[in-house]
């Protein structure tokens, strides 16, 4: 069966520093026409990492929530940026921390459905401490957590965020050739 829908025309309904949403009238594999709206993103990058044998996470502020929540270092791509290079820049930035090694774990697709945002993911080790350069509106609190506190965090709730919980997961599943 043919699932693809083909786009007829469409329109930038919103454009910003951050994000573009777009209405696009589309062609249904049924022959129907239909509309989709959905927000197109400036890819991102985030990275886990260890030292000493410990994760490195922030805690941040994030507005749509109203809450703090408890994730790893993660930012967008500069324009033309390679996601590899984000992710180490936004390691040092955030949490002082240099990665001599990244290896990809994989890519994060958090909301499928109306965003085509891609995070792209990445281990990091045999780390050097710098320090940090954060942005002038940027506040995040580092912290350390061993992998057992971690798993619990996750199993209650605590760390919920998206991209967190998929690169810890693909740790897991490689961290015997990482």
């Amino acid at each position: 069966m043919d699932l693809e829908e083909k786009k007829l025309n469409g329109e930038i309904v919103y454009s910003g520093k951050l994000l573009e949403v777009h209405k696009d009238e589309i062609l249904c594999p049924n022959g129907n026409k239909a509309y989709r709206e959905y927000i197109e993103k400036i890819p991102a990058a985030a990275v886990i990492a260890k030292v000493d044998g410990k994760f490195i996470f922030e805690k941040q502020f994030r507005y749509p929530f109203h809450d703090v929540l408890i994730e790893i270092p993660a930012g967008k791509c500069d324009k033309d940026e390679d996601p590899i290079n984000t992710a180490k820049r936004e390691l040092e930035e955030e949490t002082g921390f240099l990665a001599k090694n990244i290896k990809f774990l994989g890519k994060c697709l958090p909301s499928v459905a109306y965003t085509s945002e891609v995070i792209h993911l990445y281990y990091a080790s045999d780390l050097e401490k710098t320090h940090t350069h954060l942005d002038e509106n940027e506040f995040v609190e580092v912290f350390y957590l061993t992998e057992e506190e971690v798993i619990e965090k996750i199993k209650k709730g605590e760390i919920s965020d998206a991209k967190t919980v998929q690169a810890f997961a693909l740790y897991l599943l490689n961290k015997e050739s990482l």
